[in-house]
């Protein structure tokens, strides 16, 4: 057998036992992926709007978000056919506030999702209803949280305000 051929086959061997490894640690150690590994955004949602049964198209300026109440936050955004979709960095303990501002609204639509555990991943999708006949917006989301251990964890809410209230606060995720 030739020295090339030899080191190739040795490089092979090499390489799938690292691949099995990698896999095999994947599949026991998958808290770890998720908490120290994962380098995407822990929090991705679509947000759609709709007044009077319109369709609202949301700009990225029509959104805001901070953290804790305190640090103010980029926000991803992608306008798509049917929503927004956002996306937040996230990897921080406590709550995140996305606030919505929307024309002949005067006050903005707060939409709260709470990280428990920094390394919590979590998707939503959040739909709101602006009735200006009864004066009415009406938040309906659906969230999952990938926790730490890899289950999923979903929960549905809704919040129905009235524009007098003077102040909208939807809370997404809780779990």
């Amino acid at each position: 057998m030739s020295a090339v051929k030899k080191a190739t086959k040795i490089i092979t061997v090499i390489l799938a036992v690292i691949l099995l490894f990698a896999g095999i640690s994947y599949l026991f150690l998958k808290p770890l992926y998720y908490r120290f590994f994962y380098f995407g955004d822990r929090i991705t949602g679509t947000i759609s709007v709709t007044t009077d049964g319109e369709k609202y198209d949301l700009k990225a300026s029509d959104l805001s978000a901070t953290h804790d109440n305190e640090k103010d936050i980029k926000i991803g955004f992608r306008n798509e056919a049917d929503a927004a979709a956002i996306a937040i960095h996230g990897g921080e303990y406590g709550p995140y506030t996305l606030m919505i501002h929307i024309d002949g609204i005067d006050f903005p639509l707060e939409a709260v999702i709470y990280q428990y555990n920094w390394y919590n991943i979590s998707k939503f999708d959040l739909d709101v209803s602006i009735d200006h006949e009864t004066e009415t917006i009406t938040f309906s989301s659906t969230a999952q949280v990938l926790s730490e251990n890899g289950e999923l964890d979903t929960e549905n809410r809704s919040t129905t305000v009235g524009f007098s209230d003077g102040k909208c606060i939807h809370y997404i995720v809780t779990v």
